[in-house]
């Protein structure tokens, strides 16, 4: 991988922000088919595989970001921090769940 892109998404704190920027760079090349992510915690490192809906651009893409090609797939290996998708108590969110009680039908 291009190291000028390596430390852009080595940046990354979390999965959301971590997709949502490798997918902002694939967005020339066309729509995106087929996106994986897969954190290896103890080598700090996220695997990445991307296949595009149009496998002609499929090398372009590659060549781009300097990844290398697995079955067709542009592969990257992205460094990232050791606190990558670790939650901190300030950040965690707290979502209200409605309880629901079915109303009985009573002849």
């Amino acid at each position: 991988m291009k190291p000028e892109l390596a430390e852009k998404l080595g940046d990354a704190r979390d999965f959301y922000s971590l997709t949502k920027a490798v997918l902002a760079m694939c967005e020339p090349y066309g729509p995106v088919h087929a996106f994986r992510l897969v954190h290896n915690r103890g080598a700090a490192r996220v695997a990445c595989l991307i296949e595009l809906e149009s496998p002609k651009q499929q090398p372009a893409l590659a060549r781009a970001l300097g990844a290398k090609v697995l079955n067709g797939a542009a592969c990257l290996e992205i460094p990232v921090d050791r606190t990558f998708g670790v939650q901190h108590a300030a950040e965690k969110k707290v979502v209200a769940i409605a309880s629901f009680e079915p109303k009985v039908a009573t002849s």
